[in-house]
């Protein structure tokens, strides 16, 4: 059987997201994405279609590595935004040409490397990456908070307001303890503006924190200034964002374990773990 590997710029988004749904069905977290959620997760990951390679069997995609263009916000690399091959055609090096492609075009716009996360217990793709060069650089945490168990505010002399993400500081270092990963980003806040949940707690016209949660009740950033921690900020923000989406639950996806801070938080509320992820980096 015979592949060859184009980039991205001449497929359409059905083609993309069948093949990711393939990929994925008999993952531990299997995918079935519809286009419109496909469209919308490309626009939260920064998909790049010219960073981004299919490995074709005739008119089939049998395999693909989705990226976005390097970025300087996170030391000019790349991100994976999906990487996979359809079961009927692992096992025949597609991944290891996928990698070539794609370190061949992240080089040539500028890329110092390239970053990516992979599930804890996924054993063989681990052990794929590892062999390509990436390093383990930290682990994150994914995780549920049903709605019927957020903590309950007493903080009445607090408001709620919505923010644009223009209204958010430019130096973030005194609200978060670490660097969001990139589908978390400043970047995915501004791709997604006026689709994602925006909202903010101020006092005297003092953004105290905020919080940023997607339509399906991922939590995407939330935030309280390093000054005003344990005042019952992160609580009204958690009502607030239980209160913008329609789902039954908040999901946090890639809270790194080491900020210590905010998992406390997460596990005085209730959170109950799905899964760990490996934030992965590759350096040219």
């Amino acid at each position: 059987m015979s592949y060859h590997i184009i980039d991205c710029r001449e497929l359409d988004a059905g083609q993309l997201c069948a093949a990711m749904n393939s990929a994925f069905s008999d993952y531990c977290v299997p995918l079935s994405l519809t286009v419109d959620k496909f469209l919308y997760f490309q626009k939260q990951r920064g998909f790049s279609a010219e960073h981004s390679f299919v490995s074709m069997s005739g008119p089939d995609i049998a395999g693909f590595w989705y990226s976005t263009a390097p970025s300087a916000s996170y030391g000019s690399r790349g991100y994976a935004v999906s990487v996979g091959t359809d079961p009927r055609h692992r096992r025949k090096g597609i991944l290891k040409n996928l990698f070539k492609a794609v370190v061949e075009k992240q080089k040539s716009d500028g890329a110092n490397g390239m970053q990516l996360e992979v599930i804890s217990t996924n054993e063989r793709a681990l052990r794929a990456y590892e062999l390509f060069g990436y390093k383990h650089q930290r682990t994150v945490r994914v995780c549920r908070l049903p709605k019927h168990s957020l903590p309950v505010s007493r903080r009445n002399d607090l408001s709620i307001d919505a923010l644009t993400v223009e209204e958010l500081p430019d130096d973030e270092s005194d609200y978060f303890d670490t660097l969001p990963t990139p589908q978390n980003s400043r970047a995915s806040l501004t791709a997604l503006r006026g689709r994602m949940n925006l909202i903010g707690v101020l006092e005297n016209g003092r953004l105290l924190g905020w919080g940023a949660a997607n339509p399906d009740g991922s939590v995407a950033q939330i935030a309280v200034h390093r000054n005003f921690r344990r005042n019952g900020i992160g609580s009204v923000l958690l009502e607030g964002l239980g209160q913008s989406v329609d789902t039954d639950h908040l999901t946090f996806v890639n809270v790194d374990v080491s900020a210590t801070g905010v998992n406390a938080f997460l596990d005085r509320a209730g959170a109950e773990d799905l899964l760990q992820q490996f934030d992965m980096q590759l350096t040219f």
